[in-house]
């Protein structure tokens, strides 16, 4: 069974990355191709997606070096992650008009064999949600903070790229624990944004000054819990007021995703003089407790206790190469997208 397509009927639009970037790629790294909408096998199901998930992290595999488990060498679809509707459906346990993520590439259209696949319910938050706060964002996010950091009622939780798709949800959740909450972040309408419409305790901008002394005055009796997504020079300064025991999580490091030679901690003495603790953490360790995360996640949503925050950007294909270099600008606040036409 076939539902209609929506925008050109016989198009596919997919991104190639066309050379390695050198320092934060831009849209001559990249190539868009045109080809006819494949129509899938047996067993298979066709996806018109709706939005295109910017993601930081695709930095750190579009480079010359076999260091990585996952990579996008010249010539490859770019990876990436979609959300869209079902068209037509070969495969038992996906129908047409069902709404489904997965990565498949930045492309409008892709033929799946189901694997990887997740079904959205689209009546318990909107399909961008599933991408964002809901999705891989929001969950590690959640699994970080209830799951490793366990932060408690009055201790300090200081959140690194506070304004981006993780650290928005991360300072959340930590104040949902009861933690004071403080967020490090590019601007000062971000941090107004943090504190007035998030509800963090405090906000940092790491241009106004130095960032040392903002910490020391923000957090007088030291930081307990450190959620990293920079690293570089801001966990640096961040790790100098760690507390006793406490917890330094590594959930990202953007910073050091474009540079040739990655900068590691120079401050983790401070880890051994506070016999603190510092662990790296990936989502997907958790992706069986995915659904009961979401139940909770549900439940401070319908609340008003939670927001998925979203930046999105209207465009096609070709508009994903810019968008992932404001991504790296820092403009976005929350989640960025980018939402095709189908999806207005």
């Amino acid at each position: 069974m076939r539902t209609s397509i929506t925008g050109n009927e016989t198009v596919n639009q997919q991104l190639f990355l066309k050379r390695y970037p050198q320092g934060v790629a831009g849209p001559d790294d990249f190539e868009v191709r045109e080809s006819a909408i494949g129509q899938p096998g047996q067993g298979e199901l066709l996806i018109q997606a709706h939005y295109l998930s910017v993601d930081a992290a695709l930095r750190l595999i579009m480079r010359d070096s076999d260091e990585f488990l996952f990579r996008v060498q010249p010539g490859d679809l770019v990876h990436g992650s979609i959300a869209g509707q079902v068209v037509e459906s070969n495969h038992p346990n996906y129908h047409a008009g069902d709404f489904v993520t997965g990565s498949l590439g930045v492309q409008s259209y892709a033929i799946s064999d189901g694997t990887g696949l997740e079904k959205c319910d689209v009546t318990e938050v909107p399909l961008s949600a599933w991408l964002g706060g809901f999705g891989v964002s929001g969950l590690t996010a959640y699994f970080a903070l209830i799951e490793e950091c366990k932060p408690q009622p009055g201790q300090t939780v200081v959140i690194n790229g506070a304004a981006g798709a993780v650290g928005s949800m991360a300072g959340q959740i930590a104040k949902l624990a009861g933690a004071r909450t403080i967020g490090i972040t590019s601007s000062q309408a971000k941090c107004d944004w943090l504190t007035n419409e998030l509800g963090f305790d405090e906000a940092i901008n790491y241009h106004e000054g130095n960032l040392y002394e903002q910490l020391k005055v923000a957090a007088p009796e030291r930081i307990d819990v450190i959620f990293d997504n920079v690293g570089g020079d801001i966990l640096d300064e961040s790790l100098r007021l760690i507390a006793m025991r406490g917890v330094v999580l590594l959930c990202g490091s953007t910073s050091q995703y474009p540079a040739e030679t990655m900068q590691g901690p120079r401050n983790y003495i401070w880890l051994g003089t506070m016999r603190a603790r510092l662990q790296g953490f990936v989502v997907f360790d958790y992706v069986d407790r995915y659904a009961q995360a979401r139940q909770r996640m549900a439940q401070w949503i319908r609340a008003g206790l939670l927001k998925t925050p979203e930046y999105l950007i209207d465009g096609n294909v070709a508009d994903f190469p810019a968008a992932f270099r404001q991504l790296y600008l820092g403009d976005n606040r929350g989640k960025m997208l980018v939402r095709l036409p189908p999806a207005r």
